[in-house]
């Protein structure tokens, strides 16, 4: 599933040996995104128009959907594939926040996603606050930071290792990283 980061994680795994497709239901005409999407199709990476025969074939489930930009309420084809992936067997992993939670309130009280808890969650630069609903793997991804911004916001980053570029960290949103 596509936006900005799923798109380039699906670049990623490229490079990493790896045969991933993406099912990209709204697409935009964001620039960024469009360049994205041209070097996929450069990299062979191919685009899937139906996202129940996708999952028949697939290993794992990057859920990058919405992120932390999505606003409700959910219109369709996205009920139905965030039901979808409430009740595949697949590993998911979620960029950011599940799809369909709110950043600030986490899960919806009913309907498709409210029992949605995926696998694992990366959240990019730092955990958002939806993430002490979350039980599961977590890990904090990318070295995106500089001090002084870290600092301004009063955010702790974590020691990555070596030249790691993401860490494991526990789901307690007050947590100090």
């Amino acid at each position: 599933m596509a936006r900005g980061d799923g798109l380039v994680a699906a670049r990623h795994l490229v490079h990493y040996g790896y045969k991933p497709s993406v099912y990209y239901p709204k697409q935009g005409k964001n620039e960024l995104y469009e360049r994205l999407k041209t070097q996929l199709t450069n990299l062979n990476v191919p685009f899937v128009p139906d996202f129940t025969e996708a999952l028949k074939s697939a290993d794992l489930l990057v859920d990058a959907i919405f992120g932390f930009s999505f606003q409700k309420p959910l219109r369709e084809p996205f009920p139905s594939i965030i039901s979808q992936m409430e009740e595949t067997r697949l590993p998911v992993l979620s960029v950011d926040a599940p799809s369909s939670w709110d950043i600030q309130e986490g899960p919806p009280k009913e309907g498709p996603g409210a029992k949605f808890m995926p696998g694992a969650l990366i959240s990019l630069t730092a955990p958002k606050p939806c993430v002490k609903w979350y039980r599961g793997q977590h890990f904090v991804g990318g070295r995106f930071l500089t001090r002084s911004i870290a600092d301004k916001y009063n955010i702790d980053v974590p020691d990555y290792p070596g030249v790691d570029q993401f860490i494991e960290v526990g789901v307690d949103a007050d947590e100090k990283l």
